[in-house]
């Protein structure tokens, strides 16, 4: 017969055991609101090497459910290149986790392209130069174990979206025209740089005059 101290003794090692094993399988990130906010705010600010730590190797960027074919590199190229073309910031109506590495947000995005003094141009007012976009979006975050980034998910006026993608191109082909950005660059992004030099033309030789006969 089992003594009611040895019982005691049972259960408290089998809920002891339950415990310690679901503290060994329960993973994930703590917070992902919290980090996502976190990469957002590094994005406002500029930060290149902040705002590239918060992104999974693997990420994946959808519009509208298309993909993006956004690669936002750890090294820093992408942001780095990008902060030189435009200004981001952040305006929030909602923002929440909604379950297990994952969040939802619902924002007001203000894009501000650059008026072309930091490439060494004169300043201008002429489009694409100096445009101000405000796109309305709400995006569904998923973040891995470690809180990175891995899918962003938005949703949102695809006039909108357009609008600063036609206006990213055309200030970079720009740039590409005038040799600012390298040509192998350029050409990775299907753009044909114009070539600045005329190709010589080859001068005609002179005729021979024909002899006049006498007759």
């Amino acid at each position: 017969m089992i003594s009611c101290k040895n019982l005691f003794l049972q259960s408290f090692l089998i809920l002891s055991t339950a415990f310690a094993q679901s503290g060994e399988t329960e993973q994930g990130c703590v917070d992902p609101l919290a980090a996502i906010m976190n990469t957002l705010d590094c994005i406002a600010l500029e930060d290149v090497a902040c705002a590239s730590a918060g992104y999974n190797e693997s990420f994946i960027k959808l519009h509208n459910s298309v993909d993006t074919n956004t690669v936002i590199d750890s090294g820093g190229s992408f942001w780095s290149f990008t902060f030189s073309l435009l200004t981001l910031s952040f305006t929030y109506d909602y923002t929440a986790n909604i379950g297990p590495n994952r969040a939802s947000i619902r924002y007001v995005e203000d894009v501000s392209f650059t008026d072309g003094s930091n490439f060494g141009l004169p300043a201008s007012a002429e489009y694409p130069w100096s445009l101000n976009v405000l796109q309305h979006e709400h995006v569904l975050v998923t973040v891995d174990d470690d809180c990175k980034m891995i899918l962003w998910d938005q949703y949102g006026d695809n006039e909108e979206q357009d609008v600063v993608n036609l206006a990213s191109l055309l200030m970079f082909q720009e740039l590409c025209n005038v040799g600012i950005v390298p040509s192998p660059m350029c050409t990775g992004f299907g753009i044909i740089v114009a070539d600045p030099t005329p190709t010589p033309k080859t001068p005609k030789s002179p005729k021979t005059p024909k002899s006049s006969k006498r007759a």
